[in-house]
């Protein structure tokens, strides 16, 4: 049943201009972080709806140093090999103040270490071998989020591990280095789990990148430091809520590495930060406020790896589930500087006045104390300190991989998408909603084939990150671009900085029409079926979902 609430936010289109509230940034001292702690919580789901009181937390004078992955505990680091055993379940963290939050998580008992959703490290060609114990009361998967696997090991809702089962998911991996990430794909709880906590980093090294890290020299965990961005909505006894078939979920609280209200000591110097958007719906605009102006940035990736050269940006648009690599330059900044990391405000839906629609402010029936969509958002404090020795020099090659450019697509077949909703709500891709096609697949590919896909969203629509399994693709073109996307041009054929990369995740815009281009070559034989859906996770669990084959 629909949602009488859900898709307010078209019926709210005009062509007025979103309201930009700033949000409020509590910058107090004195709060020392509280230890993880580990209380057995029962296995049953945590609350699933706003209280029946939503009233807004209020914002904690408290102040936690940004959490780095260490050796135990929440976003520990570990490596991903053969052997290793992960358990889904829950147990309650110091999160915020005060209560301690019960968070559904991936967890790994190794060594005499407890590691809560840890930051999981592979080599590009290692192999790995993994059992997976559900001990959550209800189905889950492991999906290995922009990772060539065949169908089996995808870790999508065609293959749910039941509760109280365990599977194995057995591969090698085969892309280049990058950032990618791991999460819960249960057919139609995705959006609940993943709010829930069911998400963690993966990080593959290779030799290009290794040469990288080498000639910047920015050591790992010091100055090389990876950000996973999510907002979860937190009622006042610090649990996090979820309403099943609600829209758009957006949180009151915004989380950088499982942080609260984070700040980061930085001395004087370059900076590398890996940032990831794991937040179910908020696409964040980030970019480094110093003295009300934004720090210039070296974009060096995205989410398939190293971008052929470094591109200069202020800002850029993260959807989620999205990646983006970045370098940033603290030398000019003296000791007792603050840098904010912002998510600047946008327009979502601009067009130039002609057939203009924009958003209103997004509604907070659901969402008590959450800055609305598009709305200026403040996520950490970055604090410049004296160095204890000076600083090495970091020199920026102006070549950082040998990533071939875009194909040439002029010869190759062209399948059309389009991204819309229907009156009651109910968003499709084509005409096709997951619940009416479930498990089917809607079209094959012939195994080695090259295609593009053309992707048109409605301009009475919104954004929609648009993600594909099992195969990695080249953005070739945007068009009918609003201004933003349009003004960040470097190449032809509409493309900015972000798209001159391998993606899995692209962000299509109300109005716009988006290219990619796929290589459907795999190793694997069969029929093997994947998904391709908008990573919006409410629109995803409420069908705008497709399935395809993949055949000999």
């Amino acid at each position: 049943m629909i949602d009488p609430q859900r898709r307010r936010m078209l019926s709210w289109l005009s062509g007025g201009a979103v309201a930009v509230v700033a949000a409020p940034w509590a910058i107090r001292h004195g709060y020392k972080p509280q230890p993880e702690i580990h209380v057995p919580a029962a296995a049953s789901p945590a609350r699933s709806t706003p209280p029946a009181h939503p009233a807004v937390p209020p914002q904690t004078p408290a102040r936690q140093a940004l959490r780095i992955p260490g050796r135990d505990g929440l976003m520990a680091e570990h490596v991903l090999s053969q052997n290793l055993h992960i358990t889904a379940r829950v147990r309650s963290f110091a999160l915020f103040p005060g209560q301690s939050t019960a968070l559904w998580h991936y967890a790994i008992d190794i060594d005499g270490r407890s590691l809560a959703n840890p930051l999981l490290r592979v080599a590009h060609g290692a192999a790995v071998d993994i059992s997976f114990d559900n001990r959550l009361a209800e189905p889950t998967t492991i999906h290995w989020h922009g990772w060539s696997l065949d169908e089996a090991n995808d870790g999508s809702g065609l293959h749910p591990v039941a509760v109280g089962e365990q599977v194995r998911y057995r591969f090698r991996v085969t892309n280049r280095a990058g950032l990618y990430w791991y999460h819960a794909h249960p057919h139609m709880r995705t959006g609940m789990q993943v709010q829930h906590g069911m998400a963690g980093l993966l990080l593959v090294d290779d030799e290009e990148e290794l040469a990288l890290r080498k000639k910047l020299g920015l050591a790992w965990g010091e100055r090389d430091i990876p950000l996973m961005l999510a907002d979860k909505q937190i009622d006042p006894d610090n649990a996090i809520s979820y309403k099943q078939d609600a829209d758009d979920w957006i949180g009151n609280r915004v989380l950088v590495n499982w942080t609260s209200e984070p700040y980061l000591d930085v001395v004087a110097g370059w900076y590398r930060f890996r940032l990831a958007n794991v937040a179910n719906a908020r696409m964040f605009r980030p970019a480094f406020i110093y003295d009300g102006q934004p720090l210039p940035m070296q974009l060096i990736g995205t989410d398939g790896g190293l971008l052929a050269q470094p591109w200069p940006v202020d800002d850029f648009f993260l959807g989620p589930a999205q990646r983006a690599d970045i370098l940033i330059d603290f030398s000019t900044l003296r000791p007792g500087s603050r840098v904010l990391l912002r998510s600047l405000e946008y327009v979502a839906m601009d067009h130039d006045g002609d057939d203009a629609v924009t958003f209103q402010p997004d509604p907070m029936a659901d969402h008590p104390g959450a800055v609305a969509m598009g709305n200026r958002l403040d996520m950490m404090e970055l604090r410049v300190v004296a160095a204890t020795q000076p600083a090495q020099q970091t020199d920026i090659p102006q070549q950082l991989s040998t990533l071939v450019p875009a194909p040439v697509v002029s010869s190759w077949p062209v399948r059309h998408f389009r991204l819309r909703t229907d009156p009651d709500g109910r968003w499709f891709i084509n005409d096709w909603n997951f619940h009416s096609n479930g498990h089917a697949a809607v079209f094959s590919v012939k195994r080695g084939a090259r295609e593009v896909w053309e992707i048109r969203n409605e301009m009475t629509s919104m954004p929609h990150p648009i993600h594909l399994h099992g195969f990695q693709f080249r953005v070739v073109s945007r068009s009918i671009s609003p201004p933003d996307i349009r003004s960040r041009m470097v190449a032809d054929a509409g493309l900015g900085p972000q798209d001159l990369g391998v993606a899995d995740t692209v962000v299509v815009w109300p109005g716009e029409i988006v290219r990619i281009a796929i290589d459907f070559a795999q190793a694997f034989t069969g029929t093997q079926r994947y998904m391709f859906h908008c990573h919006n996770l409410e629109h995803e669990d409420k069908g705008m979902m497709v399935m395809f084959a993949v055949t000999d």
